[in-house]
């Protein structure tokens, strides 16, 4: 009789985990929100990139910083295109190789009298996703072919020292996207190709993050290895949103949208999407999802 009891709590605690534990559902509320896609680059100088690869053949990016269409300093930095961020500390300038996950990162970073503060280059392909307190968050680029795998660092942009670096325990090459900071925690999505004897999918999960701690939790997964996928995290103290797609070489596709609690990464509910989406905001209890064709679309959690 005991151990009749135990298999069934066993069983409903199984239930449990596995079934939904709530739903979403669309609403018509307004859509008016922003969804700040964009790091700034708003400067009070005006900073032009030139390429000498298309020209000469050289791994050069040239900025050259000009004021009223005079030119008060110039920078070189190894690669084939550059780009630059204007934040409240000062200038980033950056070059890289941007279809080479394996290319080389160069940076340079200045305070607003033009002098350099420091300079800093990567072995790999890492661009500037967050900037919040003088600290720069950057994403190295991973790749499934080549085995590169995706990490987060963050940087002191007053020294230019690496403050903090989280790689996720996955054996073969990903990446890393949707990266969503709330306080000391780290939401994102790491998206991996699992490649067995027989078969092949590729996986995305969802990563909570807290100092050197991970939880992790299965987002979506589609056979075979996906020639396209987009996750995108919003979170709040209740809730974690994912909206996603999935893309693969035999022509199936999967858009949705999940729902997770933000301590625990229980999933509450998913929603499969009638188009692909491209960002996604959560405020309480509703859900903001903006799809490619510029479209926005309203959802409410119903749950406990």
């Amino acid at each position: 009789m005991n151990r009749r009891r135990a298999i069934f709590i066993v069983l409903l605690l199984l239930v449990f985990y596995f079934l939904p534990k709530g739903v979403i559902i669309e609403t018509d509320e307004p859509t008016d929100v922003s969804f700040g896609e964009t790091l700034p680059k708003h400067c009070p100088f005006t900073i032009k990139t030139k390429s000498l690869f298309f020209e000469s053949g050289l791994n050069n990016v040239t900025f050259h910083l000009l004021k009223n269409n005079t030119v008060l300093a110039n920078y070189t930095l190894k690669g084939i295109e550059g780009s630059y961020l204007c934040l409240p500390d000062g200038i980033l300038l950056y070059a890289y190789y941007p279809s080479d996950p394996a290319g080389d990162t160069s940076m340079v970073f200045l305070d607003y009298n033009l002098s350099e503060k420091w300079r800093k280059k990567f072995d790999d392909l890492v661009l500037p996703k967050n900037h919040e307190n003088s600290s720069l968050l950057l994403v190295k680029r991973g790749d499934f072919e080549m085995g590169v795998k995706s990490c987060i660092y963050r940087i002191n942009t007053a020294t230019g020292d690496l403050t903090y670096k989280f790689c996720p325990d996955i054996p073969r090459g990903f990446r890393i996207s949707g990266i969503e900071i709330l306080g000391d925690k780290y939401y994102f999505v790491a998206t991996w190709v699992d490649a067995r004897m027989l078969w092949v999918r590729t996986n995305g999960e969802l990563y909570l993050v807290k100092g050197y701690e991970a939880r992790k939790a299965r987002v979506a997964s589609i056979d075979s290895s996906a020639l396209g996928a987009g996750f995108w995290v919003d979170a709040n103290d209740k809730y974690v949103a994912v909206a996603y797609f999935l893309a693969n070489e035999v022509g199936d596709w999967k858009n949705g949208l999940c729902v997770f609690t933000s301590d625990h990464l229980i999933k509450i509910a998913c929603k499969k999407l009638d188009k692909t989406p491209k960002n996604v905001r959560i405020e309480g209890r509703t859900i903001y999802v903006k799809f490619r064709d510029g479209t926005v679309k309203t959802y409410k959690i119903i749950a406990p």
